[in-house]
């Protein structure tokens, strides 16, 4: 079992880090394309103000549900029901492009409310870089949902090796779609961060090929599954997907915690700013890149180790949960990993926190000051994703759902005196 767990973390994490490092790699080539600071600083805010709402949107529409039928896939075949598995994957594969359509809609519409509320210059130009994003969100629900078939066969080398492989197509897409239109043809800022948010599109359509020629490989050893299976049961689809809907929820809410954080920073803080200082909007839009689109494009690397480590062990805890000895060595042999990991890659990155934001970002004492605290808090962040991912796996949803809202609440509440008081 230990085995198992280390296997699927090396790949989960192959693919989160080094599609991570991409995302972080391609920020020092993109943003020397746009010459002045400023513009850079315009650059990152527009970048962040779309993809963080559109990081809640793809939530409410992939994280959940995918973590729920893997859950489910994952117990029919510990009990030998492969049949049943097939059954539910086809069911769920169907879904979520009902999903992807319904998201991306609203992901549309509610561009112009997302882009009046946000820390920026220009609301106009800001809702078609939103919208740009909706075609990648109508197809990485589907993508997402066979990435869970394979978590749950615990096969995690696929949803390793496709993460690296949609972040690869979509840097690179950045790079050039920012080089022939800003560079070449001398297209506005607003065109070129358009198409460099559009690049989400062109990744996960490189993904997606990948993951069905990877399943169509894999059609020998299913078969082999299907023949040593039960006899498939009746399947009440409906039914089904109404329960597992009601538990898909809170790992819906749960996984979207930190963009949640992030989203009220994002809604609030232009607002606050406003009322209680005399800062510009281009100052205040400026703060807002500092403290939060640079540190997020670092300290991602480290909420991604632990959702590695999270997602490896969800589909081994669920079936163990019939062994509570077994399920404690499960959680004993991931708190080791997590801390093992997670410790020594916080403490590298915060001594750097100064230079990794000269590198990147230019030389700014406050920004790197931000960085350094951003980047502890993230492992607090992370140790609590890794956290309620185990309370969820063991079914204890309500108990995970409370201490999210009691935390949120607090963030919520402490928001406005903080930001009013110490700008």
């Amino acid at each position: 079992m230990k085995n198992k767990m280390l296997s699927g973390t090396f790949w989960m994490s192959f693919g989160s880090i080094f599609s991570r490092v991409l995302g972080v790699i391609y920020i020092i080539p993109w943003l020397l394309m746009f010459g002045s600071q400023q513009n850079q600083y315009t650059a990152q805010a527009l970048f962040n103000a779309a993809y963080t709402p559109y990081a809640l949107f793809l939530a409410l529409g992939t994280s959940g549900f995918p973590t729920a039928i893997s859950r489910k896939i994952a117990i029919y075949n510990a009990e030998q029901r492969f049949r049943d598995s097939q059954q539910l994957f086809k069911a769920a594969i169907f879904f979520m492009c009902i999903s992807g359509l319904v998201c991306s809609l609203l992901f549309y519409f509610a561009a112009p409310a997302v882009a009046g509320s946000s820390p920026i210059l220009s609301s106009s130009s800001a809702i078609s870089i939103i919208r740009a994003l909706v075609p990648a969100l109508f197809i990485l629900p589907v993508m997402s949902i066979i990435r869970g078939w394979f978590q749950g066969n615990e096969d995690m080398k696929p949803f390793g090796i496709s993460q690296l492989v949609e972040q690869f197509v979509r840097v690179l897409s950045i790079l050039l779609l920012t080089f022939i239109s800003y560079t070449l043809f001398h297209a506005s800022l607003n065109v070129a961060i358009a198409l460099s948010t559009f690049a989400a599109f062109t990744g996960a359509l490189a993904s997606l090929a990948y993951l069905l020629n990877y399943y169509r490989r894999q059609q020998p050893s299913y078969r082999k599954l299907k023949a040593a299976s039960q006899p498939a049961t009746y399947l009440n689809t409906k039914q089904l997907f109404w329960q597992i809907s009601k538990e898909a929820l809170p790992f819906v809410y749960v996984g979207s915690a930190i963009t949640i954080a992030q989203l009220i920073d994002q809604f609030t803080f232009k607002q606050i700013m406003q009322f209680g200082s005399h800062f510009s909007l281009t100052a205040i839009q400026n703060m807002f890149t500092l403290f939060s689109a640079n540190p997020s494009k670092i300290t991602t690397v480290i909420v991604s180790l632990a959702i590695a480590i999270s997602g490896t062990t969800l589909p081994l805890l669920a079936s163990a949960q019939a062994d509570p000895e077994k399920a404690g060595k499960i959680i004993q042999d991931n708190f080791r990993l997590l801390f093992g990991l997670l410790a020594p890659v916080t403490i590298i990155l915060a001594l750097l926190a100064g230079r990794i934001n000269t590198v990147f970002f230019g030389y700014n004492l406050h920004g790197s000051w931000l960085m350094f605290w951003s980047i502890l808090i993230t492992f607090i962040q992370a140790i609590f994703t890794d956290v309620f991912t185990l309370i969820q796996s063991l079914g204890k949803h309500r108990m995970a759902v409370i201490l999210l809202s009691i935390t949120l609440a607090i963030k919520f509440i402490l928001q406005y005196p903080l930001v009013y008081f110490f700008p």
